[in-house]
């Protein structure tokens, strides 16, 4: 195995600050309901408070960090695979020798987290994306190296038309 890679832990910052959300607001229901709630109807109120927030935090929090955990992309000598899935296991395999081209895309956040898109092309068959990719020049590098041999990389490119980067 030349690599295995889960996806970047970024993608779990969005469904973080909804299970912050969630809880600082069910927090304050709970608080108000203790403060100015009737008594007969206190209980009710609140665990409905808390069933609400157990749902938003199961949707928004524990379904993206399950996905995020059990989904990983491998790199062998022969293969290119990708597994996702807890209770039902999905995955595909694309063989060496059947990939035509790899990309990589990176934005300005991929940049300062250094992640990115990594775009493999099978041949006769459209271009797979794996996003948020952990270390992503490194995974371009190695399958370009185990694909295309590793005489013909890519050339530097330029900065401004001026300085050749390294």
């Amino acid at each position: 195995m030349l690599m295995q890679r889960h996806p970047h832990w970024k993608m779990l910052l969005g469904p973080a600050a909804w299970m912050i959300a969630a809880t600082a607001i069910a927090g304050a229901l709970i608080g108000l309901i203790e403060v100015s709630a009737p008594s007969g109807i206190r209980g009710i109120a609140i665990l409905f408070v808390v069933f609400v927030w157990l749902l938003t935090v199961i949707t928004k929090f524990f379904r993206p960090y399950v996905s995020w955990w059990r989904t990983v992309l491998i790199i062998t000598d022969h293969r290119i695979a990708v597994r996702e899935g807890l209770l039902s296991r999905r995955g595909f395999d694309i063989p060496l020798q059947r990939v035509a081209g790899v990309r990589f895309r990176c934005g300005f956040t991929d940049r300062l987290a250094k992640t990115g898109t990594l775009i493999i092309s099978p041949v006769g068959e459209p271009p797979f994306e794996f996003a948020h990719l952990p270390a992503v020049r490194d995974a371009h590098a190695v399958l370009y190296e185990h694909i295309f041999g590793a005489g013909t990389a890519p050339k530097g490119r330029r900065f401004f038309g001026l300085l050749k980067a390294k």
